[in-house]
C-alpha cells in the first residue's frame, strides 16, 4: 500500500478517537459531590441532565428505542417503584429508622399508639418484585409491651395485623399506578 494511504488511515484514526473523546463528559468539583440520598426523588431526568439513553442511533433517527425510565422513586431492579412508594406513604404516620430503596428494605422506628404507653410496634416491610402483586410484598409487625421494671418484653401479635397493612399498601399502590399511568399518558 501507499504512503499516502497509510497517512490517510492515522488521520482517520485520530479524527474519529477526537470525536468520540469529545463525547465524554467532566464533572465540575460541585457536580462531583454526592447529593443527599432522597427515597422519593423522581426518576425522569431534569432538563439540565444529560440524556444516558440515547445513542448515536436514536440521535441520528436510525433507530427509535423505548424508554427505560420508570416513573417514581429510584429504586434497585427488583424493587418496584410503586410498591415502596406505597409503602412510604402508608407508613408516613411513624418515623423511620432505616430505608433501602435499592434493596426494597423499610424499617420503621419503635411507634406507640395514642392511649397505649406500655404498648410499642416496629415495622418491617420489605419489597420482593418489581411486579405489582401480594406476593411481591412482605410485612413484619414487632409488638412490645412495657413490664412493670421498666422493661419491654415482646409479645405475639396477630397475623391478621400484618396482612392488613399488606393490604392498605398494596391498595395504596394500585391508586398510585392508576395515577401515574394518567399522569404517563398523551392527551
Amino acid at each position: 500500500m501507499s504512503l499516502v494511504h497509510y497517512r490517510l488511515s492515522a488521520a482517520f484514526t485520530a479524527s474519529l478517537s477526537l470525536a468520540l473523546a469529545a463525547c465524554t463528559t467532566t464533572q465540575s468539583s460541585e457536580q462531583s459531590q454526592p447529593a443527599a440520598p432522597n427515597a422519593q426523588q423522581a426518576s425522569t431526568s431534569a432538563p439540565s441532565e444529560i440524556d444516558t439513553e440515547a445513542t448515536i442511533w436514536t440521535i441520528l433517527g436510525f433507530a427509535k428505542k423505548e424508554s427505560e425510565r420508570h416513573q417514581g422513586p429510584q429504586t434497585g431492579s427488583t424493587v418496584s417503584p410503586i410498591l415502596w412508594q406505597a409503602a412510604l406513604d402508608t407508613l408516613d404516620f411513624v418515623k423511620l429508622a432505616s430505608e433501602d430503596p435499592l434493596a426494597g428494605s423499610l424499617v420503621t422506628d419503635w411507634y406507640s399508639p395514642a392511649g397505649k404507653p406500655n404498648e410499642r410496634y416496629k415495622v418491617n416491610v420489605f419489597i420482593l418484585a418489581r411486579s405489582l402483586r401480594s406476593d411481591a410484598i412482605a410485612v413484619t409487625v414487632t409488638r412490645q409491651a412495657r413490664l412493670g421494671d421498666g422493661n419491654w418484653l415482646e409479645t405475639t401479635i396477630a397475623r391478621q395485623v400484618e396482612t392488613d397493612l399488606e393490604n392498605a399498601i398494596l391498595n395504596r399502590a394500585r391508586q398510585l399506578k392508576r395515577e401515574w399511568t394518567a399522569t404517563a399518558s398523551p392527551k
